[in-house]
């Protein structure tokens, strides 16, 4: 990714979300997901592939690149990845400028 990114690109609607558990009145877990953040972002494949762990996985691996959230940064890996219906798992997140973007690294299990 160079840190040239253009409005252009940034065609993508995603959201960022966080699950918070709360407990009812029979003290049993109940994990409902609030949104962080809802915005535009480009979307860049890294890699693909499968393993064989017992069963058959389909491993996604995706950079996605938003306008500069204070915070989004500031959540970080406890956030899930919303796009087209599918979520990931936010593996990392990198400052690119000075609070200009954020590149966010996540992977999808299928």
């Amino acid at each position: 990714m160079d840190s040239k990114t253009f409005i252009g690109q940034m065609d993508r609607r995603i959201q960022l979300v966080q699950k918070i558990k709360s407990q009812t009145e029979t003290c049993s877990e109940v994990s409902t997901e609030a949104v962080i953040s809802e915005c535009f972002a480009s979307m860049k494949d890294v890699s693909g592939g499968e393993e064989v762990d017992g069963k058959v996985k389909h491993l996604v691996s995706r950079t996605y690149t938003i306008w500069f959230n204070p915070l989004v940064k500031e959540k970080g890996t406890a956030l899930i990845l919303i796009d087209e219906n599918r979520k990931f798992e936010i593996l990392h997140i990198i400052e690119i400028g000075r609070k200009q973007y954020l590149e966010i690294r996540c992977k999808l299990y299928e």
